[in-house]
């Protein structure tokens, strides 16, 4: 019984790895970095749209007391 249990785990094994990983190509890269480039924007615009949202949390110039400088506290 445990040799066959360790001849399954062996014919398994190897199969379970799956296809080795194949390099991402140029154009992959530069969908990958538009991507980035987009959800940068996006968190961006939501930042700005915050301070309308959220403006409980904001001092007068719509800043949150946390991301002010030390010296402004």
């Amino acid at each position: 019984m445990k040799i066959a249990l360790l001849l399954i785990l062996f014919v398994i094994a190897p199969s379970a790895e799956g296809p080795p990983a194949a390099e991402p190509t140029p154009n992959e890269i530069s969908a990958i970095h538009e991507q980035i480039k987009a959800d940068r924007a996006k968190a961006k615009a939501d930042e700005e749209n915050d301070s309308k949202a959220r403006f409980w949390d904001r001092d007068a110039n719509g800043k949150r007391p946390w991301d002010l400088p030390k010296e402004a506290r």
